[in-house]
């Protein structure tokens, strides 16, 4: 008896060449930052019982340390190494490299708002550190019009540029996990308003680990939450790792409002903005504000568009997190265009302290 099967055809030629040059590229991109990229697995201090294995960064390396003739490097990753006890004293780390090799490493620093800690390890030779490259998120309404530079270290992210997450785990092989996908748009659900957002799929291998640009640096450090694979940017991080290795601590400036890239917006928003203020193309908009704080106090509104703080131009959001980073305890002022007002407003604003029971929870 013979059965006939329809078979489905194969894709056209130039989709078959599309999928083979971004693999070509994802690996390549991979292959800039491999050697950087190391597993890290936490085991009970008391029990030795495996807790939690993923993934960090070589970000550092200082000379040969000690009496002992090695070197001291340093791993930034996720606090989510030691979620279980929220207590690094209570592991050991063992730190594996991609030739096989394995170390013994500690905590070093860590911060829960962020979720964010490093590791120190001493390798017997100098390993490769990652390149880091910050974000600029600014995209302008009015691209024609637009003529504002980059800067040199920034890298400018625009939705739907394609991205690489990456882990590495604990087999014999000490895989490379590679995972592309897209900057994202949308918001992240978790409560932490620094992170964005990619389209790549993950495991929990991923967590802590980098996530690169096509050239290979390294633009963020990934998360998990419930299939989402948010990340914070390594212009957070890296202020976070330079705070911690100078004041060990890092500060949590509150406004009390959220806020969103000016061209997240809906467009119905998006409109109205345009049609009201054409000369405006990039900033930040209001979306809620809680009350009875600084934003609240300072009488800031939902929809009004942030375009400058303390006098310089703010472009997009990481930019105004950056702004207010080390404002904590001091007076601001907000450059604001809001609806039925001519021109803009200034608006006296204080950066308050976060408090410990209002930490971002990001970790599993």
């Amino acid at each position: 008896m013979n059965f006939s099967v329809d078979r489905i055809p194969p894709p056209p030629p130039f989709l078959k060449r599309q999928d083979d040059e971004l693999k070509l590229n994802t690996n390549l991109a991979a292959l800039k930052v491999s050697l950087s990229v190391v597993c890290l697995v936490a085991y009970h201090r008391g029990s030795g019982e495996k807790c939690f294995a993923c993934t960090g960064t070589i970000v550092e390396c200082e000379g040969a340390a000690g009496d002992d003739g090695k070197f001291e490097a340093t791993i930034l990753t996720s606090a989510s190494l030691f979620h279980s006890y929220r207590d690094p004293s209570q592991i050991t780390v063992e730190v594996h490299l991609s030739d096989g090799s394995s170390y013994e490493g500690e905590v070093s620093a860590f911060d829960l708002h962020y979720n964010i800690a490093t590791v120190k390890f001493k390798p017997d030779k100098p390993p490769q550190k990652a390149c880091l490259k910050w974000i600029d998120d600014s995209m302008s309404l009015q691209p024609d019009n637009d003529h504002t530079m980059v800067e040199a270290n920034f890298f400018n992210l625009c939705p739907g540029d394609k991205v690489i997450a990456l882990a590495r785990v604990q087999d014999h092989h000490h895989q490379l996990l590679v995972s592309s996908g897209d900057f994202s748009i949308y918001c992240c659900e978790l409560d932490c308003q620094e992170l964005l957002m990619t389209t790549c799929e993950i495991t929990t291998h991923f967590i802590g680990g980098p996530l690169i640009n096509w050239d290979g640096e390294v633009i963020g450090i990934n998360f998990f939450w419930k299939g989402q694979t948010p990340f914070l940017p390594i212009n957070i991080a890296f202020r976070c790792l330079d705070h911690l290795n100078k004041k060990r601590s890092v500060p949590h400036p509150w406004l009390g409002m959220e806020f969103i890239n000016l061209y997240a917006a809906d467009v119905v928003t998006l409109e109205e903005i345009v049609q009201l203020f054409p000369l405006v193309c990039k900033g930040v908009i209001v979306e809620e504000v809680t009350e009875e704080s600084s934003a609240d106090r300072a009488e800031i509104q939902p929809n009004d568009v942030i375009i400058k703080c303390d006098r310089e131009v703010v472009s997009c959001s990481l930019k105004f997190f950056g702004m207010i980073w080390d404002k904590v305890g001091k007076s601001m002022e907000l450059e604001v265009m809001r609806a039925g007002v001519c021109g803009p407003l200034k608006l006296a604003i204080l950066a308050d302290d976060l408090l410990p029971d209002s930490y971002n929870r990001t970790c599993l």
